[in-house]
């Protein structure tokens, strides 16, 4: 999917505790919309990647959903032959490391 230009979204379930404060996406390629157990984290669109998820998180199992929309730069580079696309706009996505901090 090298062409591709749309979003992709991760989704993960695990377990924390009351004292995790922040959600570090760490280097993103795109624009960042976050969740935590269905309630909404907040929207990145540069960064830092962070979000606040001090008030969303609960003691034990929780979800955490990131929805990441790339530019339309992988679609013009393959379909198109615009040279308004740059060396590593193709790349999409989180890029990492992703951390949560207490």
């Amino acid at each position: 999917m090298a062409n591709y230009s749309g979003g992709i979204r991760y989704r993960r379930k695990l377990r924390l505790s009351a004292g995790t404060r922040w959600l570090d996406l760490g280097r993103v390629r795109g624009s960042a919309e976050a969740w935590v157990n269905g309630r909404p984290a907040g929207v990145r669109i540069w960064r830092p990647y962070r979000f606040d998820i001090g008030g969303l998180i609960r003691e034990g199992e929780n979800e955490i959903e990131v929805l990441v929309l790339n530019t339309l730069g992988p679609y013009l580079k393959g379909h198109s032959a615009t040279s308004f696309t740059l060396k590593g706009q193709e790349v999409s996505g989180i890029l990492g490391p992703i951390r949560l901090l207490v």
